[in-house]
């Protein structure tokens, strides 16, 4: 990696997946429950019972870790390679094996014309959001990384980097007019 090189991953935040974190909780306390109440009446039961509770938890575990793993916004900043100046989301659906296994959306630095971020009542709460970011010329978002932790960061962070090339390019003043010559007195 060059020294002038810049790249900056950000991962969907683990406290985004609140809502399966509730569903694991939820299930080990109705597995407890049952457990304690006498629901399950004997030996063989109760043991196969922590079995399938214990699959299921860590069945919903890999899919929060396997998520997590596969989406990220990526941040690309190197001033000696117009190329490798972009932010970039990729997204991987793995129930989507034949049509959109995995998506990859690019913007370039550039091209940044607004970023937006957006957050709900819990995402507020749990310091997450969405990062959007849009280019000129288009009606619809193009990036849209979801559930970022610490969002206005990463927003301002993108900003930064995107504002060393909107600032360093060169401004093409308007023509001047060119100066009106005095005309000749006409003789008489």
């Amino acid at each position: 990696m060059e020294q002038n090189e810049t790249r900056i991953v950000y991962r969907t935040a683990w406290r985004s997946f609140y809502g399966l974190w509730a569903l694991m909780i939820l299930i080990a306390a109705l597995a407890c429950v049952g457990s304690v109440w006498g629901v399950v009446a004997d030996h063989l039961s109760l043991k196969w019972l922590w079995i399938i509770v214990a699959v299921v938890e860590v069945f919903i575990f890999l899919a929060i870790a396997i998520k997590r793993a596969t989406m990220c916004l990526i941040l690309k900043d190197d001033p000696d390679r117009p190329e490798n100046q972009e932010v970039e989301y990729i997204s991987t659906h793995p129930l989507k094996l034949f049509t959109e296994f995995r998506v990859s959306k690019e913007i370039g630095l550039t091209k940044i014309a607004d970023i937006d971020v957006k957050q709900n009542a819990l995402q507020t709460l749990f310091k997450i959001g969405d990062v959007i970011i849009s280019s000129p010329g288009t009606s619809e978002k193009e990036v849209k990384a979801m559930n970022i932790p610490h969002p206005r960061d990463v927003r301002d962070e993108i900003q930064k980097h995107a504002r060393k090339y909107t600032m360093s390019r060169p401004r093409v003043a308007a023509p001047t007019p060119a100066p009106e010559q005095d005309a000749p007195a006409p003789e008489v």
